[in-house]
């Protein structure tokens, strides 16, 4: 006898996903609706947005039907049809954020302060990068071996939510996902990016052009660092450097 399956909630992401391919006008229908504490009818945010009553009516209407927000009717005492009014059908994803902000922000907290607490942050990230599946489209870190090759990133932290951009030296970081207008993420919390960072691409490689002789290879690697909240977005900076590493003739 097989065992009914437990309901799961969906994946908040279905909602988030269906929010983002919005076209700017609905969008700005669908902030109207989540922004006001009570249900709207279509009249109420045409006059409010300065559009057309029929315009607002197919976005709300498109807008129910991607379950963005719900439909009800009330009576307006009067004869006809009761009015449709609308209401959002989940938070604000600035309120998500917020949410998770505040978990992230207690999470830290029992992280202390001081260098311990730094290292702690760095070994969180590098754990968080060992429990990510590695994505195809990564570069190997044996490509990534100087400040240059930086570029090599950008995928990757664009994938994250970063918008990075390269200005030649570093990688400026011009957006996060885990800010939201009101607050910024935990210094700790950029340190766990530092740490995902160089675990996943902080690479080190052998460097053929030995000496006769030798009894050591040349060793070029990498380290990654980020310097947080920064007037023009987080910095990303990458410092080569060349080792020996012994080994038996």
């Amino acid at each position: 006898m097989s065992v009914p399956a437990v309901p799961l909630p969906r994946p908040a992401w279905t909602d988030l996903s269906a929010r983002a391919e919005l076209s700017q006008a609905r969008r700005r229908v669908l902030e109207e609706v989540e922004h006001t504490p009570h249900p709207l009818t279509a009249a109420q945010v045409a006059r409010t947005l300065n559009l057309h009553h029929n315009t607002v009516r197919e976005h709300l209407d498109a807008l129910a039907e991607a379950g963005l927000v719900t439909v009800s009717t009330s009576s307006t005492g009067r004869r006809g049809r009761p009015a449709l009014r609308y209401a959002p059908a989940g938070p604000d994803p600035a309120q998500v954020v917020g949410s998770y902000l505040t978990l992230l922000d207690a999470i830290v907290e029992q992280l202390g302060d001081g260098e311990q607490a730094r290292l702690r942050a760095l070994a969180i990230g590098r754990r968080w990068a060992q429990l990510t599946p590695a994505d195809p489209l990564d570069p190997p870190a044996q490509e990534i071996l100087s400040a240059a090759q930086l570029t090599a990133l950008l995928p990757h932290l664009s994938r994250m939510g970063f918008a990075p951009d390269f200005d030649g030296e570093q990688v400026i970081l011009k957006a996060c996902p885990l800010m939201t207008s009101s607050r910024p993420p935990h210094p700790l919390v950029c340190l766990m990016h530092e740490g995902f960072l160089n675990e996943r691409y902080a690479g080190a490689s052998p460097d053929v052009s030995t000496a006769d002789g030798a009894a050591a290879v040349p060793v070029k690697s990498i380290q990654f660092s980020v310097a947080p909240l920064c007037a023009d977005g987080c910095h990303v900076t990458a410092e080569t450097a060349t080792t020996r590493s012994a080994h038996d003739r």
